[in-house]
Protein backbone atom coordinates (compact mmCIF):
# COMPACT_ATOMS: atom_id res chain seq x y z
CA UNK A 1 0.00 0.00 0.00
CA UNK A 2 1.39 3.39 -1.01
CA UNK A 3 0.38 6.89 0.09
CA UNK A 4 0.70 9.88 -2.23
CA UNK A 5 -0.50 13.44 -2.40
CA UNK A 6 -2.58 14.71 -5.33
CA UNK A 7 0.16 17.22 -6.15
CA UNK A 8 2.60 14.37 -6.69
CA UNK A 9 0.22 12.73 -9.10
CA UNK A 10 -0.15 15.98 -10.97
CA UNK A 11 3.62 16.43 -10.96
CA UNK A 12 4.08 13.04 -12.57
CA UNK A 13 1.66 13.95 -15.34
CA UNK A 14 3.33 17.30 -15.88
CA UNK A 15 6.76 15.68 -15.93
CA UNK A 16 5.67 13.27 -18.62
CA UNK A 17 4.57 16.19 -20.79
CA UNK A 18 7.38 18.57 -20.01
CA UNK A 19 10.34 16.17 -20.34
CA UNK A 20 13.64 16.32 -18.50
CA UNK A 21 14.69 19.49 -20.26
CA UNK A 22 11.77 21.32 -18.74
CA UNK A 23 12.60 20.38 -15.14
CA UNK A 24 12.91 24.00 -14.01
CA UNK A 25 9.56 24.85 -15.57
CA UNK A 26 8.10 21.73 -13.99
CA UNK A 27 9.12 22.86 -10.51
CA UNK A 28 7.41 26.19 -11.10
CA UNK A 29 4.26 24.47 -12.30
CA UNK A 30 4.19 22.15 -9.28
CA UNK A 31 4.72 25.10 -6.90
CA UNK A 32 1.90 26.98 -8.61
CA UNK A 33 -0.36 23.91 -8.43
CA UNK A 34 0.36 23.39 -4.72
CA UNK A 35 -0.45 27.03 -4.08
CA UNK A 36 -3.77 26.70 -5.89
CA UNK A 37 -4.63 23.52 -3.96
CA UNK A 38 -3.85 25.17 -0.65
CA UNK A 39 -6.06 28.12 -1.48
CA UNK A 40 -8.88 25.84 -2.60
CA UNK A 41 -8.73 23.74 0.57
CA UNK A 42 -6.88 20.88 -1.14
CA UNK A 43 -5.80 18.67 1.75
CA UNK A 44 -6.53 15.14 0.55
CA UNK A 45 -4.39 12.09 1.11
CA UNK A 46 -4.51 9.25 -1.40
CA UNK A 47 -3.39 5.67 -0.92
CA UNK A 48 -3.42 2.92 -3.50
CA UNK A 49 -2.71 -0.78 -3.61
CA UNK A 50 -3.86 -4.12 -4.90
CA UNK A 51 -2.40 -7.39 -6.05
CA UNK A 52 -1.39 -9.40 -9.09
CA UNK A 53 -2.76 -12.94 -8.92
CA UNK A 54 -1.92 -15.74 -11.35
CA UNK A 55 -3.97 -18.94 -11.14
CA UNK A 56 -3.44 -22.34 -12.73
CA UNK A 57 -6.59 -24.47 -12.37
CA UNK A 58 -7.19 -28.10 -13.31
CA UNK A 59 -10.81 -29.26 -13.07
CA UNK A 60 -12.47 -32.64 -13.48
CA UNK A 61 -16.25 -33.09 -13.45
CA UNK A 62 -18.09 -36.33 -12.71
CA UNK A 63 -20.93 -35.52 -15.14
CA UNK A 64 -19.54 -33.24 -17.81
CA UNK A 65 -16.48 -31.99 -19.63
CA UNK A 66 -16.59 -28.46 -18.23
CA UNK A 67 -18.69 -26.06 -16.18
CA UNK A 68 -22.08 -25.17 -17.62
CA UNK A 69 -21.03 -21.49 -17.61
CA UNK A 70 -17.55 -20.09 -18.25
CA UNK A 71 -17.48 -18.31 -14.89
CA UNK A 72 -17.44 -21.72 -13.25
CA UNK A 73 -14.01 -22.34 -14.76
CA UNK A 74 -12.57 -19.20 -13.12
CA UNK A 75 -13.80 -20.03 -9.64
CA UNK A 76 -16.10 -22.54 -8.00
CA UNK A 77 -19.75 -21.61 -8.72
CA UNK A 78 -22.02 -24.40 -7.39
CA UNK A 79 -24.84 -23.95 -9.89
CA UNK A 80 -22.45 -24.45 -12.86
CA UNK A 81 -21.42 -27.99 -11.83
CA UNK A 82 -22.87 -30.25 -14.56
CA UNK A 83 -25.18 -33.13 -13.58
CA UNK A 84 -26.66 -36.19 -15.32
CA UNK A 85 -23.91 -36.45 -17.93
CA UNK A 86 -20.79 -38.42 -18.77
CA UNK A 87 -17.57 -38.05 -16.81
CA UNK A 88 -15.18 -35.49 -18.25
CA UNK A 89 -11.50 -35.98 -18.97
CA UNK A 90 -10.30 -32.85 -17.14
CA UNK A 91 -9.49 -29.31 -18.20
CA UNK A 92 -6.58 -26.93 -17.57
CA UNK A 93 -7.33 -23.21 -17.20
CA UNK A 94 -4.82 -20.39 -16.55
CA UNK A 95 -5.90 -16.83 -15.69
CA UNK A 96 -4.70 -13.54 -14.22
CA UNK A 97 -8.04 -11.73 -14.37
CA UNK A 98 -8.56 -11.80 -10.60
CA UNK A 99 -5.76 -9.23 -10.20
CA UNK A 100 -7.01 -6.14 -8.41
CA UNK A 101 -6.34 -2.42 -7.93
CA UNK A 102 -7.82 -0.05 -5.35
CA UNK A 103 -7.54 3.62 -4.49
CA UNK A 104 -8.59 5.31 -1.26
CA UNK A 105 -8.75 8.97 -0.31
CA UNK A 106 -9.26 11.01 2.85
CA UNK A 107 -10.10 14.72 2.71
CA UNK A 108 -10.08 16.79 5.90
CA UNK A 109 -12.97 19.28 6.07
CA UNK A 110 -14.47 21.53 8.76
CA UNK A 111 -17.28 18.98 9.19
CA UNK A 112 -14.99 15.98 9.52
CA UNK A 113 -13.10 13.61 7.26
CA UNK A 114 -14.69 12.55 3.98
CA UNK A 115 -13.36 9.23 2.72
CA UNK A 116 -13.62 7.48 -0.62
CA UNK A 117 -12.83 3.99 -1.84
CA UNK A 118 -12.88 2.62 -5.40
CA UNK A 119 -11.70 -0.83 -6.41
CA UNK A 120 -11.60 -2.75 -9.67
CA UNK A 121 -10.64 -6.17 -10.95
CA UNK A 122 -11.03 -7.89 -14.32
CA UNK A 123 -13.21 -10.87 -13.46
CA UNK A 124 -16.30 -11.81 -15.55
CA UNK A 125 -15.95 -9.19 -18.34
CA UNK A 126 -14.25 -10.68 -21.40
CA UNK A 127 -13.21 -8.49 -24.35
CA UNK A 128 -10.99 -10.94 -26.16
CA UNK A 129 -10.54 -14.67 -26.29
CA UNK A 130 -8.00 -17.31 -25.31
CA UNK A 131 -6.69 -17.65 -28.86
CA UNK A 132 -4.70 -14.40 -28.86
CA UNK A 133 -5.32 -11.55 -26.44
CA UNK A 134 -7.03 -12.91 -23.29
CA UNK A 135 -8.36 -9.37 -22.73
CA UNK A 136 -10.72 -8.52 -19.89
CA UNK A 137 -12.42 -5.26 -19.01
CA UNK A 138 -12.12 -3.61 -15.60
CA UNK A 139 -15.24 -3.86 -13.43
CA UNK A 140 -16.21 -2.01 -10.29
CA UNK A 141 -16.06 -4.05 -7.10
CA UNK A 142 -16.36 -1.22 -4.59
CA UNK A 143 -17.18 2.45 -5.09
CA UNK A 144 -18.34 4.30 -1.99
CA UNK A 145 -17.84 7.38 0.15
CA UNK A 146 -18.13 7.67 3.90
CA UNK A 147 -18.60 10.65 6.18
CA UNK A 148 -19.18 10.68 9.93
CA UNK A 149 -21.38 7.61 10.58
CA UNK A 150 -22.68 7.35 7.02
CA UNK A 151 -21.69 5.30 3.99
CA UNK A 152 -23.06 5.81 0.46
CA UNK A 153 -22.27 3.63 -2.56
CA UNK A 154 -21.41 0.07 -3.49
CA UNK A 155 -19.59 -2.28 -1.14
CA UNK A 156 -20.14 -5.53 0.74
CA UNK A 157 -23.69 -6.00 1.95
CA UNK A 158 -24.14 -5.23 5.63
CA UNK A 159 -25.60 -8.73 5.88
CA UNK A 160 -22.13 -10.16 5.13
CA UNK A 161 -19.47 -10.39 7.86
CA UNK A 162 -16.42 -10.39 5.58
CA UNK A 163 -14.06 -11.53 8.35
CA UNK A 164 -15.91 -14.87 8.44
CA UNK A 165 -14.97 -15.66 4.81
CA UNK A 166 -12.39 -18.49 4.75
CA UNK A 167 -8.97 -17.74 3.26
CA UNK A 168 -9.08 -19.81 0.08
CA UNK A 169 -7.16 -19.55 -3.17
CA UNK A 170 -10.48 -19.92 -4.96
CA UNK A 171 -11.96 -16.49 -5.71
CA UNK A 172 -15.03 -16.95 -3.48
CA UNK A 173 -14.40 -20.14 -1.55
CA UNK A 174 -16.93 -22.08 0.52
CA UNK A 175 -20.11 -22.73 -1.43
CA UNK A 176 -22.58 -21.77 1.30
CA UNK A 177 -21.07 -18.41 2.15
CA UNK A 178 -22.97 -15.15 2.11
CA UNK A 179 -21.35 -13.15 -0.69
CA UNK A 180 -22.96 -9.95 -1.87
CA UNK A 181 -21.81 -6.51 -3.02
CA UNK A 182 -24.38 -3.84 -3.87
CA UNK A 183 -25.26 -0.17 -3.62
CA UNK A 184 -26.52 0.94 -0.21
CA UNK A 185 -26.97 3.67 2.35
CA UNK A 186 -25.55 2.59 5.70
CA UNK A 187 -25.57 4.16 9.17
CA UNK A 188 -23.21 2.86 11.86
CA UNK A 189 -23.25 3.79 15.52
CA UNK A 190 -21.12 1.78 17.91
CA UNK A 191 -21.78 -1.94 17.36
CA UNK A 192 -25.02 -1.35 15.41
CA UNK A 193 -25.26 -1.07 11.62
CA UNK A 194 -28.45 -0.22 9.73
CA UNK A 195 -28.61 -0.22 5.93
CA UNK A 196 -30.99 0.25 3.03
CA UNK A 197 -29.66 -1.79 0.11
CA UNK A 198 -30.42 -2.25 -3.56
CA UNK A 199 -33.21 -4.80 -4.13
CA UNK A 200 -33.35 -7.52 -6.77
CA UNK A 201 -35.69 -10.52 -7.01
CA UNK A 202 -34.86 -14.03 -8.24
CA UNK A 203 -37.77 -16.44 -8.70
CA UNK A 204 -38.48 -19.82 -10.27
CA UNK A 205 -41.28 -20.12 -12.80
CA UNK A 206 -41.05 -16.66 -14.32
CA UNK A 207 -39.84 -15.13 -17.54
CA UNK A 208 -37.01 -13.11 -15.97
CA UNK A 209 -34.13 -13.76 -13.60
CA UNK A 210 -33.65 -11.46 -11.87
CA UNK A 211 -36.71 -9.23 -11.72
CA UNK A 212 -36.13 -5.53 -11.11
CA UNK A 213 -39.67 -4.60 -10.05
CA UNK A 214 -39.05 -3.90 -6.37
CA UNK A 215 -40.47 -0.72 -4.87
CA UNK A 216 -38.63 -0.76 -1.53
CA UNK A 217 -35.01 -1.44 -0.56
CA UNK A 218 -33.71 -4.45 1.30
CA UNK A 219 -33.33 -3.53 4.99
CA UNK A 220 -30.43 -4.95 7.02
CA UNK A 221 -29.79 -4.58 10.74
CA UNK A 222 -26.55 -5.94 12.21
CA UNK A 223 -25.01 -6.09 15.68
CA UNK A 224 -21.26 -6.66 16.15
CA UNK A 225 -19.32 -7.95 19.16
CA UNK A 226 -15.54 -7.52 18.91
CA UNK A 227 -12.54 -8.10 21.15
CA UNK A 228 -9.06 -9.56 21.31
CA UNK A 229 -10.75 -12.96 20.99
CA UNK A 230 -12.16 -12.10 17.55
CA UNK A 231 -15.64 -11.01 16.51
CA UNK A 232 -19.22 -12.25 16.18
CA UNK A 233 -22.06 -10.60 14.29
CA UNK A 234 -25.80 -11.20 14.16
CA UNK A 235 -27.55 -9.86 11.06
CA UNK A 236 -31.23 -9.66 10.23
CA UNK A 237 -32.61 -8.79 6.81
CA UNK A 238 -36.11 -7.97 5.59
CA UNK A 239 -36.80 -7.72 1.88
CA UNK A 240 -39.55 -7.55 -0.68
CA UNK A 241 -39.72 -10.16 -3.44
CA UNK A 242 -41.65 -8.68 -6.32
CA UNK A 243 -42.37 -9.20 -9.99
CA UNK A 244 -44.66 -7.68 -12.60
CA UNK A 245 -46.66 -9.85 -14.97
CA UNK A 246 -49.08 -9.18 -17.79
CA UNK A 247 -52.23 -11.26 -17.91
CA UNK A 248 -54.94 -10.55 -20.47
CA UNK A 249 -53.34 -7.22 -21.30
CA UNK A 250 -53.41 -6.13 -17.68
CA UNK A 251 -50.22 -5.47 -15.70
CA UNK A 252 -50.26 -7.22 -12.36
CA UNK A 253 -47.87 -6.59 -9.50
CA UNK A 254 -47.12 -9.44 -7.11
CA UNK A 255 -45.00 -9.23 -3.99
CA UNK A 256 -44.20 -11.01 -0.76
CA UNK A 257 -42.04 -10.01 2.19
CA UNK A 258 -39.50 -12.36 3.71
CA UNK A 259 -36.48 -12.42 5.96
CA UNK A 260 -32.95 -13.73 6.42
CA UNK A 261 -30.76 -14.29 9.49
CA UNK A 262 -26.98 -14.69 9.67
CA UNK A 263 -24.72 -15.54 12.60
CA UNK A 264 -21.06 -15.23 11.62
CA UNK A 265 -17.65 -14.53 13.05
CA UNK A 266 -13.97 -15.26 13.51
CA UNK A 267 -12.61 -16.67 16.77
CA UNK A 268 -8.89 -16.46 17.48
CA UNK A 269 -6.97 -19.58 18.54
CA UNK A 270 -3.83 -18.16 20.08
CA UNK A 271 -2.05 -15.28 18.36
CA UNK A 272 -2.22 -16.46 14.72
CA UNK A 273 -4.73 -19.28 14.17
CA UNK A 274 -8.49 -18.83 13.95
CA UNK A 275 -11.83 -20.51 13.36
CA UNK A 276 -14.35 -18.85 11.02
CA UNK A 277 -18.02 -19.72 10.81
CA UNK A 278 -21.35 -18.77 9.22
CA UNK A 279 -24.90 -19.95 9.91
CA UNK A 280 -27.49 -18.54 7.51
CA UNK A 281 -31.23 -19.14 7.37
CA UNK A 282 -34.36 -17.52 5.96
CA UNK A 283 -37.26 -17.66 3.54
CA UNK A 284 -35.95 -14.78 1.41
CA UNK A 285 -32.19 -15.30 1.71
CA UNK A 286 -31.95 -16.48 -1.93
CA UNK A 287 -29.33 -14.50 -3.83
CA UNK A 288 -27.49 -13.48 -0.65
CA UNK A 289 -25.86 -16.90 -0.16
CA UNK A 290 -24.43 -19.82 -2.14
CA UNK A 291 -23.89 -17.52 -5.17
CA UNK A 292 -27.62 -17.60 -5.93
CA UNK A 293 -27.67 -21.38 -6.37
CA UNK A 294 -31.23 -21.18 -5.01
CA UNK A 295 -33.86 -18.61 -5.98
CA UNK A 296 -35.91 -16.94 -3.30
CA UNK A 297 -39.36 -18.15 -4.33
CA UNK A 298 -41.56 -19.94 -6.83
CA UNK A 299 -44.23 -18.24 -8.96
CA UNK A 300 -47.27 -20.50 -8.60
CA UNK A 301 -49.98 -21.12 -11.18
CA UNK A 302 -52.21 -18.41 -9.68
CA UNK A 303 -49.36 -15.88 -9.82
CA UNK A 304 -48.66 -15.86 -6.09
CA UNK A 305 -45.08 -16.07 -4.81
CA UNK A 306 -44.27 -19.07 -2.62
CA UNK A 307 -41.21 -18.20 -0.52
CA UNK A 308 -38.56 -20.91 -0.10
CA UNK A 309 -36.92 -21.75 3.24
CA UNK A 310 -33.15 -22.14 2.87
CA UNK A 311 -30.10 -22.58 5.07
CA UNK A 312 -26.35 -22.73 4.72
CA UNK A 313 -23.36 -23.24 7.01
CA UNK A 314 -19.62 -22.66 6.71
CA UNK A 315 -16.85 -23.77 9.07
CA UNK A 316 -13.16 -23.05 8.46
CA UNK A 317 -9.87 -23.41 10.32
CA UNK A 318 -6.73 -21.38 9.57
CA UNK A 319 -3.52 -22.84 11.02
CA UNK A 320 0.02 -21.45 10.83
CA UNK A 321 2.62 -24.23 10.72
CA UNK A 322 5.32 -21.62 11.32
CA UNK A 323 6.02 -18.00 10.42
CA UNK A 324 5.99 -18.64 6.67
CA UNK A 325 3.67 -21.63 6.09
CA UNK A 326 -0.07 -21.78 6.79
CA UNK A 327 -3.07 -23.87 5.79
CA UNK A 328 -6.81 -23.36 5.59
CA UNK A 329 -9.49 -26.05 5.79
CA UNK A 330 -13.11 -25.17 4.99
CA UNK A 331 -16.34 -27.18 4.68
CA UNK A 332 -19.76 -25.92 3.69
CA UNK A 333 -23.31 -27.15 3.16
CA UNK A 334 -26.49 -25.49 1.93
CA UNK A 335 -29.99 -26.66 1.13
CA UNK A 336 -33.36 -25.36 -0.04
CA UNK A 337 -36.80 -26.69 0.93
CA UNK A 338 -38.27 -26.23 -2.53
CA UNK A 339 -42.02 -26.62 -3.15
CA UNK A 340 -43.16 -29.54 -5.31
CA UNK A 341 -43.97 -27.15 -8.14
CA UNK A 342 -40.36 -26.17 -8.95
CA UNK A 343 -38.73 -27.73 -12.00
CA UNK A 344 -36.68 -30.87 -11.50
CA UNK A 345 -33.57 -29.04 -12.65
CA UNK A 346 -33.75 -26.66 -9.64
CA UNK A 347 -30.97 -27.05 -7.09
CA UNK A 348 -31.83 -28.84 -3.87
CA UNK A 349 -28.45 -28.98 -2.10
CA UNK A 350 -24.82 -27.92 -2.48
CA UNK A 351 -21.72 -28.77 -0.48
CA UNK A 352 -18.01 -28.06 -0.77
CA UNK A 353 -14.62 -28.61 0.87
CA UNK A 354 -11.32 -26.73 0.50
CA UNK A 355 -7.82 -27.50 1.80
CA UNK A 356 -4.77 -25.42 0.96
CA UNK A 357 -1.13 -24.81 1.79
CA UNK A 358 0.28 -21.29 1.43
CA UNK A 359 3.95 -20.29 1.53
CA UNK A 360 4.47 -16.64 2.50
CA UNK A 361 7.76 -16.25 0.65
CA UNK A 362 8.05 -12.59 1.65
CA UNK A 363 5.61 -10.02 2.97
CA UNK A 364 4.22 -9.16 -0.49
CA UNK A 365 4.68 -12.56 -2.17
CA UNK A 366 2.78 -15.80 -1.56
CA UNK A 367 2.64 -19.12 -3.40
CA UNK A 368 0.04 -21.76 -2.72
CA UNK A 369 -1.87 -24.84 -3.75
CA UNK A 370 -5.47 -25.83 -3.01
CA UNK A 371 -7.62 -28.94 -3.34
CA UNK A 372 -11.32 -28.27 -3.96
CA UNK A 373 -14.27 -30.64 -3.93
CA UNK A 374 -17.88 -29.57 -4.53
CA UNK A 375 -21.14 -31.22 -5.50
CA UNK A 376 -24.71 -30.27 -6.21
CA UNK A 377 -27.97 -32.19 -6.37
CA UNK A 378 -31.17 -31.19 -8.14
CA UNK A 379 -34.81 -31.77 -7.20
CA UNK A 380 -34.97 -34.56 -9.78
CA UNK A 381 -32.21 -36.42 -7.90
CA UNK A 382 -29.48 -35.77 -10.46
CA UNK A 383 -26.11 -34.93 -8.99
CA UNK A 384 -22.59 -34.12 -10.06
CA UNK A 385 -19.30 -33.19 -8.48
CA UNK A 386 -16.22 -31.12 -9.16
CA UNK A 387 -12.65 -32.08 -8.24
CA UNK A 388 -10.18 -29.22 -8.69
CA UNK A 389 -6.53 -28.43 -8.07
CA UNK A 390 -5.56 -24.76 -8.02
CA UNK A 391 -2.06 -23.26 -7.89
CA UNK A 392 -1.70 -19.54 -7.16
CA UNK A 393 1.07 -16.96 -7.18
CA UNK A 394 0.17 -13.59 -5.64
CA UNK A 395 2.06 -10.33 -5.31
CA UNK A 396 0.35 -7.76 -3.07
CA UNK A 397 1.43 -4.12 -3.24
Amino acid sequence: MTAIKPTYLCAAVLFAHAGIAGAATLEERVADLENKLQHSGGNSQITFGGFIKADTIFSKYSDGEEASSAIGEDFMVPSTIPVAGEEGSGKLHMIAKQSRFWLKSVTHTPVGDVKGHIEIDFQTNGLGNERITNSYAPRIRHAYLSWDKWLFGQTWSTFFNVSALPETLDFVGAAGTVFQRQAQIRYTTGPIMLALENPSTTLYGGAENPYDDNGVPDVVLRYNLTGDWGNVSLSGMGRELAYQDNIGGQDRDESEYGYGLALAGKMMLGEMDDVRFQLNYGNAIGRYHTLNAFRSGQIEADGDIDLIDQWSAVLALRHHWNDTWRSNFAVSMSEADNPDTVAGTSNESVQSAHANLIWQVAKPLSLGGELIYAERETEAGDDGNLKRVQLTAKYAF
